[in-house]
Parts: structure tokens; C-alpha cells; sequence
């Protein structure tokens, strides 16, 4: 009942959800690319092994809509609740409210991405280490985790030592050996083009502004108390971000190093009587936090992890009869109140109103029958994600000055951050060939741009304020003034 109940809840979930960006970057790498080669070739600059790309690349030349992707997810998701449900040693209670939490419900639930999988990995590793006739099948379940992202590559290397609380045999060594040539595999597909612009630097000095800000993602993921606004996404509540510029203040700071430091202690304290338990609690968390210092600063979705990470702990000291599971639910029960409110917070909101303006930019498109005109992404990775639900179109991206469907992060693209608003439309005027061109952006034009162009949609609120997206037409036979409504009003579209 109860996983049929989180399936139900997901479906639902999913269905209102509009994916963003992120989402449908891995669908159109995979649609767009002819081969398994291009696709590899294509995913070097996404900084994640190639399982989720994998598994999508039979299903977006078979399916046209990416709604097919959001169906993979929750057979996932419902796989990795499935897996809590029937095998984790905890009460039926902590069980629901571990499947029902922020991360597992939402971040890895309702957002379609490869961190799902990566979760689903940890928990297979978990439920089969004790309960399988050999270790080396829990260890399949780490390498999958490991090929699903570079978080999971750390946390694959972090569960190695829980292979030594089982019984002694050839079969350890055999399933160590396998999580390291998996985590190493995995590492070799994620390494990025050489002109990869996201994350390039390695960042080994002392920077406090740097320290405060991973410290506090980690206690965050760990207690996810979100804004109860329409920009709940990312948001913290109980010490919020200051403005750009501006320096984390002394309360921020002191709240996240001793939340960071409470959490990390309890849990060791907890787990002491196994020293290869509390190598795995302590290695991990270091291999999570340290990444994040000097290589990737990362969000809720990275930090959150670390949450993962102590489920697996508990879980794994529990069916090794270290911790009992009275002592567990003392310690997950604070943790999963905090994860369960905010799954509330993000349901609600993620159900009121659009995630991201994409879909909404696709319809209107189609509506309007401007599915023949060329589309400027005028903000690439704020449009792209409108060629997911044109089958067979791609928008003309300024940033490279040609034609495309998925985001190549590469140095070239970097030219984006230099083009105006003029620049966006002098270029979208270009590519009008008689008929008009839509240009489609993230902000609104103003002034005498506005006169060139004229706005026949508009989809915002949304969630992910950076997704709100303008229509404009620019150009064509007429200029600005034609197709007006039947009241002779430019037709906008608000979501």
C-alpha cells in the first residue's frame, strides 16, 4: 500500500510538472544525436558518465514528446521506493516518511534526471549487501549508481569499506575490485572536453566566502527548510543567500559550520562501534564536501547526497545489527519531519504554477502556426529547452551563430554573455526570410526595440524565474503590426 500510494502521488506529480532546462538538455542530446558515438561524443560537455543518456537514446528516436522520459523516471523513483519499502530495516513510519522526503519525492522523484538512478544504485547496494548470496551483486548496484553521476562515482568509492561486514571470502575482494574499475569507468566518461566552460578551475586555497556557501548547501540538503513562495526551488528559509556582491554575515556563517560539524559528529558518534562504518560515514562526507570546495560548488540536487549518504549509513548499521533501529529512528526522525514539510512546499507550488516557461513557449508557437518561422533562442539555455516539444526544429542560437537543439558548453558559447538586447533582435531580423522571425528571451524588450518586435506571448510566473520566456515577432511583411487579435490586440499568453 504504501509504495503504491508514492506511485500514485508521483504519477500525479509528474503529470503537472513542466520540465526544465536541465531536463531536456539530456532528452535532446539524445533525440538529436544519430549515433551512440555522436551521443558520446555530444555528452562530453555535460561532466556526467553516459548511463542516463544511454537508457534515453532508444526512447527519443522511438517516441517524439519527452513526457516519455518522465515515464522512465518514475519507474525509476517507484523502483528506488520499492527498494526502501520491502528492504531498508527501519518502522513502516520512517520508511514512509524516507520515501515521502524532499529528495527521494521531488529533487529525485518528480525532476527527471540521472540523479534518480544514481539514488536507486546506493539503495540496490544497501538492500542486497546482507541479504544476496554474494556481495559482488551489491556492488553492481554501487557501479550503477557510480555510471549515473560523478556524485555517485564518490559515494560508490565511499561504500567499499561496507563490503568488510560480511562474511570473509574471495568474493570481497572480487566486489572492491569491481566498485573501483566501476568508479574509474565511470570517472573516464565524465571527464569534459578540454574547452568545457562550466567548473574549470580547481580551487585548493582558502576562501571563506567559498567555505560558508558548501557548508551551508550541505545543512541545507540535510534540513530542506524551503521558502514557501513560487520560487521555492533551491531557497532556504532559515539563512538565505546574501545579494551578489555581498558577504555571507556572521549568523550564516556560524550556523553552517556548526550545522556541518553537529551533523558529521552525531552520525559518527552514532555508528563508533564500527570502524568501517564510520569510515564509510566520514570518508564519504568528505569526498562530498571536499568536491564541492574545490571543483564544483553544486546545489540542492548535489548536496543532496550527503542525505543519501546517511540514510545508506544508518541502513546498512542497522542490518548489521551496530546501530538498533530505535536508535535509528531517533536519529532520521528530525530529518525526515524537516524533508516531508518541505515535499509539501514543493508539491504545492510545483502543482499551482508552471515549473518552467518551455512547454508553455512550445504550445503558443504552435498555436499561432509560427512553427515555420525561424526561432531565435535569443538566451540559449533559457530557450532550448522549447526545441524538446518541436520535434524536427531547431532554434537559431546568436551565442554560436548557427542552428542547434542542446546547449554546447563549450568557450565558444560564452559569446552570450556579451549580446545586448539590440544585438538579440538585430540577429533574429537577420534570419527573417519575408514571413518573420520569433525571438524567443528570458526578460522583456523595451523601448524602440520594442517597436522592430512585438510580443505575442508570454509565459510567466514560473518557477525557475530564469525560465520565464517572452515571444516576440520581429520582422516580416508587414512589421510588428500584423496578426493582431480579432480586438486588435497583440495576443499574449500568460501561465
Amino acid at each position: 500500500m504504501l509504495t503504491a500510494v508514492f506511485a500514485f502521488v508521483l504519477l500525479l506529480l509528474l503529470w503537472r510538472h513542466e520540465m526544465w532546462r536541465d531536463e531536456l538538455q539530456a532528452w535532446l542530446l539524445a533525440r538529436d544525436s544519430s549515433s551512440l558515438v555522436d551521443l558520446w561524443r555530444n555528452s562530453r560537455y555535460e561532466g556526467h558518465p553516459l548511463l542516463w543518456h544511454l537508457m534515453l537514446f532508444p526512447l527519443a528516436h522511438l517516441f517524439a514528446q519527452p513526457a516519455v522520459m518522465k515515464v522512465l523516471h518514475w519507474v525509476i523513483a517507484v523502483g528506488c521506493a520499492a527498494l526502501v519499502v520491502y528492504r531498508a530495516p527501519f518502522p513502516t513510519l520512517i520508511k514512509g516518511a524516507i520515501i515521502f522526503s524532499y529528495l527521494p519525492l521531488y529533487e529525485y522523484g518528480v525532476i527527471s534526471r540521472n540523479y534518480g538512478l544514481t539514488m536507486l544504485g546506493v539503495w540496490l547496494f544497501c538492500a542486497l549487501l546482507r541479504h544476496s548470496r554474494t556481495c559482488l551483486l551489491a556492488a553492481g548496484g554501487a557501479v550503477i549508481a557510480a555510471n549515473a553521476s560523478v556524485m555517485g562515482i564518490l559515494l560508490t568509492v565511499a561504500l567499499i569499506p561496507a563490503i568488510w561486514l560480511r562474511d570473509s571470502g574471495s568474493r570481497r575482494r572480487a566486489a572492491a575490485v569491481l566498485l573501483v574499475v566501476g568508479a574509474l569507468a565511470a570517472t573516464l566518461q565524465a571527464i569534459p572536453a578540454e574547452d568545457y566552460e562550466h567548473a574549470r578551475g580547481w580551487n585548493f586555497s582558502w576562501n571563506s566566502t567559498r567555505a560558508v556557501y558548501v557548508a551551508r548547501g550541505f545543512v541545507t540538503a540535510v534540513f530542506p527548510i524551503l521558502s514557501n513562495n513560487l520560487h521555492f526551488w533551491n531557497s532556504n528559509a532559515w539563512f538565505p543567500w546574501p545579494g551578489p556582491g555581498e558577504s555571507p554575515g556572521g549568523t550564516v556563517t556560524a550556523l553552517a559550520f556548526m550545522g556541518l560539524v553537529s551533523i558529521l559528529g552525531i552520525v559518527a558518534w552514532t555508528v563508533r562501534q564500527s570502524s568501517v562504518l564510520v569510515t564509510l560515514w566520514v570518508g564519504g562526507s568528505t569526498a562530498l564536501i571536499g568536491f564541492a570546495y574545490v571543483k564544483f560548488l553544486g546545489t540542492m540536487r548535489h548536496h543532496g547526497f550527503w542525505w543519501v549518504l546517511m540514510v545508506a549509513t544508518f541502513w546498512i548499521a542497522v542490518d548489521a545489527r551496530i546501530v538498533t533501529r530505535r536508535r535509528a529512528t531517533v536519529m532520521l526522525s528530525p530529518v525526515l519531519l524537516v524533508g516531508l514539510f518541505a515535499s509539501g512546499i514543493a508539491a504545492y507550488w510545483d502543482w499551482r504554477a508552471p515549473f518552467s516557461g518551455a512547454r508553455c513557449a512550445a504550445a503558443s508557437i504552435h498555436q499561432r502556426g509560427f512553427d515555420e518561422l525561424p526561432l531565435v533562442g535569443g538566451v540559449d539555455w533559457a530557450a532550448s529547452g522549447v526545441a524538446a516539444y518541436l520535434p524536427r526544429h531547431n532554434l537559431y542560437y546568436p551565442a554560436i551563430g548557427d542552428f542547434g537543439s542542446f546547449i554546447i558548453w563549450n568557450l565558444d558559447r560564452l559569446h552570450q554573455q556579451d549580446l545586448s538586447k539590440s544585438d538579440l533582435v538585430r540577429e533574429t531580423l537577420t534570419q527573417d526570410r519575408g514571413h518573420g522571425a520569433v525571438l524567443l528571451i528570458n526578460r522583456p524588450l523595451r523601448g524602440s526595440m520594442a517597436g522592430e518586435c512585438r510580443e505575442v506571448f508570454r509565459c510567466a510566473p514560473v518557477v525557475v524565474s530564469d525560465e520565464r520566456l517572452w515571444g516576440y515577432l520581429c520582422g516580416g511583411e508587414n512589421g510588428p503590426h500584423r496578426d493582431r487579435d480579432e480586438h486588435g490586440e497583440n495576443p499574449v499568453v500568460r501561465m
